[in-house]
């Protein structure tokens, strides 16, 4: 079968949807699939346009970009990468890349599917311009999305009940998955110790550095936590700009109690969550959290959550059932979980095997996946 995912970013750029197209591109070309990603050229410079990357055909598509990367409209198509395909899969109808493409092979008389992500999200973003014109684009692509696909897929249950209520369509339910090393791999607790010189406790967030994700909030939550655990840190994992949040530990004097990584391995990452307490994600808007797969893997690892009730998470995470959950921008909430955790070892135990339920391998959704293309 020639598969072609679409999206406007792919390796080397680093990110959560960008590490999913990757691992359904990759799993499917290792299944002997002919399988093509159309992408920007956007966060690729220095790459070639047409590429094959462990087996995965890659076109890089010069675009134009309007400020966000959502706002990435390609003037040109790979006409015969799109009509050729058994299946188009786009990632995202928010991406004005994807929607764009899925139209243009759709017109062309490919199949296509879509995977909608945090549809009619934006109406919570501080920022006003985004919160006053977000709805009004969301609703446009979602509208096109619509209409340019032959399956439509969700891989949030909010997502797939949002449009069945406000769009009337029906959806079909494929989540994330991780890779099976994940659940199989030794406990590598000391070996994160050991390399940041960390003891217990700690507390792991992993994700971008985006005011969206609340890392201010965890900052202001360790600053009241230590007040009853003075050794208590939180590590935070992930890319991003770190000078506003290693302002903020200074001026709430919990510089020591916040230590930043920056990236790290897939391996380090592992490790990190083997070692910590818990998971948090603190985030404070429905757009950042479409699926978020840093659940998954801490449940993967048997370890509990902590996060806001934004987005795919409540509907995902139950409240001590398998993980904890506070609402947005609320220090003192998150705060008071923390402890609540760090003091009931059993509570924390309980939630973490209960979590890794929900958890799923790459190739029990790519084989999923698949069966859906056959269908059509």
């Amino acid at each position: 079968m020639k598969i072609v995912h679409v999206h406007h970013h792919y390796w080397p750029v680093i990110g959560g949807l960008e590490n999913v197209v990757k691992a359904l591109a990759e799993g499917m070309a290792k299944l002997g699939h002919e399988v093509h990603v159309v992408a920007s050229t956007y966060g690729a410079e220095g790459r070639p346009k047409e590429e094959t990357v462990n087996g995965v055909h890659v076109h890089r598509v010069r675009s134009v970009r309007l400020g966000y990367p959502d706002l990435t409209y390609p003037p040109e198509y790979p006409i015969n990468v799109l009509k050729n395909a058994d299946v188009v899969h786009g990632h995202s109808q928010n991406s004005l890349f994807t929607v764009k493409m899925i139209e243009k092979a759709k017109e062309l008389g490919a199949r296509t599917a879509i995977h909608f992500m945090a549809v009619d999200a934006l109406s919570d973003h501080p920022n006003s311009l985004v919160r006053l014109l977000g709805p009004l684009y969301g609703r446009w692509t979602v509208l096109r999305a619509i209409r340019s696909s032959d399956v439509r897929l969700v891989k949030s249950l909010r997502d797939k009940e949002t449009l069945k209520s406000r769009y009337g369509i029906d959806t079909i339910y494929v989540s994330d998955g991780v890779d099976e090393e994940l659940l199989n791999t030794p406990n590598k607790a000391e070996e994160f110790k050991t390399k940041y010189s960390i003891n217990d406790p700690f507390v792991v967030y992993i994700g971008r550095l985006h005011r969206l994700k609340g890392i201010d909030v965890l900052i202001k939550a360790i600053s009241i936590a230590t007040k009853e655990e003075p050794t208590l840190t939180a590590v935070i994992i992930g890319p991003g700009d770190q000078r506003p949040y290693r302002e903020l530990t200074n001026r709430l004097g919990v510089g020591k109690n916040v230590v930043f990584t920056g990236f790290v391995s897939e391996e380090v990452k592992i490790s990190a969550l083997d070692a910590s307490t818990a998971l948090v994600l603190p985030s404070i808007s429905n757009y950042v959290e479409a699926f978020s797969l840093a659940i998954t893997e801490a449940w993967a690892r048997g370890k509990p959550i902590i996060a806001t009730t934004v987005g795919e998470i409540p509907y995902r995470v139950k409240h001590v059932v398998n993980g904890l959950l506070i609402p947005p921008r609320n220090p003192e909430a998150l705060a008071k979980a923390i402890i609540t955790l760090l003091n009931d070892e059993n509570l924390r135990f309980r939630l973490g095997i209960e979590g890794r339920r929900d958890v799923f391998t790459w190739n029990e959704i790519i084989s999923k996946i698949l069966n859906i293309y056959y269908r059509i």
